[in-house]
């Protein structure tokens, strides 16, 4: 699964969470990964926390887009605060939020069709669109860190 190989490189690009960039990114290479995993982490939660029986399918044509192109446009969109760190990030945080990510995914993965969260933008996304839209969002936030370290 992406989700799965997007993790993995997550942890690859552990060495480098101190490592900046302003021509590519006003935050270093650790805030877009505690961030990747901060989203990982919370839209599972909501996934384990939601009732199949109030899931509705909702067209949003960005979603379509998004979903099928498989690309977010960079600076596009603000993340919700829960999602956002507001204080130092710290290599060892950024691990135990990975662990926490791999244990939820592998939860998730297990849940009815139907289990469901509601994106901000998107509306509601069943489980199979919110496992493309973590991969898809993580994979975004990897090229950022990953052209960071690059420049």
């Amino acid at each position: 699964m992406l989700i799965d190989k997007s993790l993995q490189e997550i942890e690859k690009l552990l060495p480098f969470f101190k490592k900046t960039n302003v021509k590519v990114s006003a935050v270093n290479v650790g805030w877009h990964l505690d961030h990747s995993l901060k989203v990982v982490n919370n839209v599972c939660l909501a996934i384990k926390h939601s009732k199949i029986e109030n899931y509705k399918s909702n067209f949003s044509f960005l979603k379509s887009y998004i979903l099928l192109i498989g690309i977010i446009p960079r600076g596009k969109a603000k993340a919700p605060k829960n999602v956002i760190s507001t204080t130092d990030i710290f290599e060892n945080d950024i691990l135990e939020q990975l662990i926490s990510a791999r244990i939820n995914l592998e939860e998730v993965k297990k849940m009815p069709a139907k289990s469901h969260f509601r994106h901000p933008h998107f509306g509601m996304l069943c489980l199979k669109k919110s496992l493309r839209f973590l991969a898809i969002h993580t994979n975004h936030h990897l090229k950022i860190a990953q052209d960071i370290i690059r420049n």
